[in-house]
């Protein structure tokens, strides 16, 4: 008898097995390797408080509102009584964008970000972050008056606003990032009406001898860990025929 409930026994826990082992091993299959998951750092992106007051001096107001004039009556609806603490973009994302957009940009240059700053629209609908850049390089320049060792300013439509309650919430278009502030970057860039202003179109950090993409878009990841030696060689081909 005892052998009996044994065996009995046996059969149970081989049956429970089956059906829990399958079970197990489909959950693992739902779930993507670590090496697949994408890393995003949200302190990459510039911060401004929405009652920061207008610049005191006329020059720099008037900048301030003809550069924030763009991004007023934005989609984003920036708004204190937002529930969620991020808003993410999704249908302005260009997914074909060559990993080389030359015919895209007005200018290629290299150089370090030096200063990185979010700014509201004029109506505080919309966010958008302007960042220094020191030019170590220009590979492509439609103004004689850039020369290494200049600055420009750069934009790029996204941010994070602090609210009066504390809150954070990030405003950001999807894989799209912003440089980080100290970072070394070819940066591909355009221009609105305003063409005193340049827009990020995306761009690449060189880092320890190798290549990072800005933005996570399928033409763009192709240059990943590429040298930046082999990587400005190609750019530099591209550029003589295009």
């Amino acid at each position: 008898m005892k052998f009996k409930l044994f065996a009995f026994a046996v059969i149970l826990f081989t049956a429970a097995t089956l059906i829990i082992i399958p079970g197990l091993r489909g959950q693992e299959q739902r779930i993507p390797a670590k090496s697949e998951r994408k890393v995003f750092d949200e302190n990459r992106f510039p911060l401004t408080d929405f009652s920061a007051p207008d610049p005191i001096d006329p020059a720099e107001r008037s900048k301030r509102q003809s550069r924030g004039q763009k991004y007023d009556k934005s989609d984003w609806a920036v708004n204190p009584n937002a529930v969620s603490d991020n808003t993410v973009r999704v249908d302005s994302v260009d997914l074909n964008l060559p990993a080389f957009p030359v015919g895209q940009s007005k200018a290629i240059v290299i150089g370090r970000i030096t200063d990185a700053r979010a700014y509201l629209s004029n109506d505080k609908t919309g966010i958008y972050s302007v960042f220094t850049v020191m030019l170590d390089d220009l590979i492509v320049s439609p103004d004689t008056s850039l020369a290494p060792g200049s600055s420009i300013a750069a934009e790029r439509e996204g941010g994070r606003v602090r609210f009066p309650s504390g809150r954070v919430h990030l405003y950001r278009t999807s894989e799209m990032n912003m440089p980080v502030l100290g970072g070394r970057y070819v940066l591909f860039l355009t221009t609105g009406s305003d063409e005193a202003v340049f827009r990020i179109v995306t761009g690449y950090e060189l880092r320890d001898g190798t290549v990072s993409p800005l933005d996570h878009l399928p033409n763009i990841r192709v240059y990943e860990n590429v040298s930046e030696q082999d990587f400005l060689a190609a750019l530099r081909k591209k550029i003589s025929n295009p």
